[in-house]
């Protein structure tokens, strides 16, 4: 298998189809921008399609789980909560060590952390639950030897998983570009290369 990138605004979802997707989208579908781009749009209505397929399934291990709720609490509530802080008392700085030592043990954070997890959990009846696998599909020489200097380990893991169980993959990353296997995206950068090369051969 070649390079293989199709568009999430015309991609067909099949039945029995596998979906993996990237943190990034699930950033998008979570806590959507006030104003959203045609972007932002395209893959809102894809995964749309997706949830309404109910013979199409998105696969979700907890690595993924772990990597959106941390990055939602870091980027939307912890923000949240230190403007709150400053509004009391404008010339609050949180030192050294408040996320963890202070943030973490607050209501706001116990609230953001429940209400994440709440609204992953109303999309359960299109989500398949999975082991990453690791230990025994994957060993190290398979994710921590040679990986493409454009994927970080998780993206790499992520490909591998993507690659051995033939899922598709969809992402906003424009580094994911990769072969043997089935992209999905919005990303121009991504979708540029992938019209290259087929004008190429």
């Amino acid at each position: 298998m070649s390079y293989s990138y199709s568009k999430a605004s015309s991609h067909s979802i099949k039945n029995q189809d596998k979906y993996f997707l990237d943190a990034n989208i699930w950033l998008k579908v979570l806590v959507p921008k006030n104003k959203l781009t045609y972007k932002d749009k395209s893959y809102l209505d894809f995964f749309e399609k997706l949830v309404n397929n109910t013979k199409a399934r998105i696969v979700l291990p907890a690595l993924v789980v772990s990597e959106v709720i941390n990055r939602i609490i870091r980027e939307v509530h912890y923000k949240k909560h230190i403007i709150t802080m400053q509004k009391a008392s404008p010339s609050f700085t949180p030192p050294e060590g408040y996320y963890k030592n202070v943030f973490r043990n607050s209501q706001d954070y116990q609230i953001a952390y429940n209400l994440i997890c709440d609204d992953i959990k109303s999309y359960n009846t299109s989500l398949d639950l999975i082991s990453d696998e690791f230990g025994s599909t994957f060993k190290f020489k398979h994710v921590m030897a040679n990986p493409p200097v454009s994927l970080d380990f998780n993206d790499y893991y992520y490909f591998n998983l993507c690659k051995k169980k033939n899922y598709f993959l969809v992402t906003d990353d424009k580094d994911f570009w990769v072969k043997d296997v089935n992209i999905v995206t919005m990303s121009d950068t991504l979708l540029n290369k992938h019209i290259a090369t087929l004008i190429t051969k």
